[in-house]
This record gives structure tokens, C-alpha cells and sequence, in this order.
């Protein structure tokens, strides 16, 4: 709102983290809405801490975290959608703090919902801290420019495709949560407001229902209820020592399977 006493491009701000603050950044781009608080235009995170960071933030303060299990609601990579901004993630395989797999998990759910993103993995070396730019550039395929620097990942955000479509909420009208209503249950109020009501317009009420019905705002395409990333495990057949030495495989070795796995 005071974009132009600063003199800033309201859509032109991108986010930008590191380690906790990594977290908090892409937490904040999960949550955003457009009507009540602005998004931004991209999101450049530095080795976010990811579950932890999750763990803490959604936990009471003064408790102990570790052993918190319910934490999705601070968790950004359940809360990926179609609306999460553009998003480069650097990470450094040395880092002893944040796991490579907390970045390909996060990576995995930009994919799934068709988020544009860039990630660049320093394989070697590197840990919890900026490694020479150089060494980031080294694996970008050419994308990155090695004279460069970080601040360059803001424009790289920029550059990359928007979301084509927004979060909208289904914030209920005054009257409405007078009488105990929701917008999904007040069909008349549904056809006859949304777009045909100044006041509706202007405050935004029942934006998901009214786009539901064919009455969405102007200029306004709300993206559909995020897809839960999938419970399942992709899981390897590594022989072991024994059975690579004796040509052996787990598949046919039922009785190494039945004898050791869960024992």
C-alpha cells in the first residue's frame, strides 16, 4: 500500500531467504492471497530450512519441537499450489544442516503443481553459506553467468513464468456470518451478487464460490484446490554386500528377506 510513496513496482518485489528465513520467505508465498495481502513476484531461496524450520514455527513457544508430527500447515512443500510464485532454491550437497532431500522434496512439489523453478545443487563441497557464485553458475548449464552474483537470482525470479492463476478465499459478507451462512451455501446470494454488487466487487466476498459459478471478479482466474503430494516412497532393491558377492538379488532371495529386513 505504500508502494508509490517508495517508489516501488508493487509487482515487481520478489522474496528473498536464507536458512530460516528461507523457510519463512516460502512460507509467506505459500500463504499469500492477492486481495489481502500482496504476493510476490518471485521467491529466491538460500538453503531454506525446510521441516525444521517448519517444526518450530508451528510450535508452542517453550515446547519442544523436535517431536512435534502435525506441522503441515507450516510446511511449504505440502502447501505448494498452481499459485506459488516463481522460485529459484540454491542448496550445497556439504550442507550438514539442511539435507539435499528436503530440496528435492520441495523441488518435487513445484513440479507436481506446475510451478516454474530453478534449482542449482552445489554437488561438492560447500555447506550451510554462499560458496563462491562461480561454483552455482558451474552448474547452471550455461542459465547462470560465473562473473555474476547472487543478486542476479532475483532477476533470474523475474524471468521466469507466472502462475496463471491466484489463491482465492470465500471470505463470507458481514450479513452472512450474521445468520450463520457461507458462501457455498447461499446459491441466490451467489447469482444475484458477486460481480453484479459494487460492494461485493470492492471487498471480494465469495471470491471462490462466485468464480465457481461462472461469476468470478474481473481479470481474477482462481486456481483449483492444490493437489496432496503423493504418501508413498519410492523405494530401491540395493543388494547386499553378500549378495552382490555371491551374484545374488533381493528378488530371489526370499529367505535373506524373510530372515533380516525388519529384524
Amino acid at each position: 500500500e505504500n508502494a508509490a510513496d517508495y517508489n516501488v513496482d508493487a509487482d515487481q518485489i520478489v522474496l528473498s531467504g536464507f536458512s530460516a528465513g528461507g523457510h519463512l520467505a516460502s512460507l509467506y508465498s505459500s500463504l499469500c492471497n492477492a486481495r489481502s495481502s500482496a504476493c510476490p513476484a518471485g521467491q529466491v531461496l538460500h538453503f531454506p530450512f525446510m521441516e525444521k524450520g517448519s517444526k518450530i514455527f508451528c510450535s508452542e513457544v517453550g515446547t519442544a519441537f523436535n517431536a512435534l508430527q502435525d506441522y503441515d500447515e507450516c510446511f511449504p512443500t505440502v502447501l505448494v499450489d498452481e499459485a506459488t510464485p516463481p522460485t529459484i532454491l540454491y542448496h550445497a550437497g556439504g550442507d550438514p544442516i539442511v539435507p539435499t532431500s528436503e530440496m528435492t522434496g520441495f523441488v518435487s512439489a513445484l513440479g507436481q503443481q506446475g510451478t516454474s523453478y530453478e534449482y542449482y545443487e552445489v554437488l561438492e563441497g560447500g555447506g550451510h553459506y554462499l560458496v563462491p557464485f562461480s561454483q552455482v553458475a558451474a552448474v547452471s548449464d550455461g542459465v547462470l553467468d560465473s562473473s555474476g552474483d547472487y543478486a542476479s537470482l532475483i532477476e533470474r525470479a523475474l524471468m521466469l513464468p507466472n502462475p496463471s492463476c491466484v489463491r482465492c478465499d470465500d471470505i463470507a459478507t458481514p450479513w452472512m456470518e450474521d445468520n450463520g451462512k457461507t458462501c457455498d451455501a447461499t446459491t441466490w446470494l451467489i447469482t444475484n451478487k458477486c460481480v453484479d454488487d459494487p460492494q461485493w466487487v470492492t471487498n471480494g466476498y465469495c471470491r471462490s464460490s462466485c468464480y465457481d459459478a461462472g461469476r468470478g471478479y474481473a481479470n481474477e482466474v482462481c486456481c483449483p484446490p492444490p493437489t496432496p503430494p503423493s504418501s508413498c516412497t519410492e523405494c530401491s532393491d540395493d543388494a547386499t554386500p553378500w549378495m552382490e558377492n555371491n551374484a545374488k538379488k533381493c528378488a530371489t532371495s526370499p529367505s535373506s528377506i524373510e530372515t533380516n529386513c525388519n529384524e
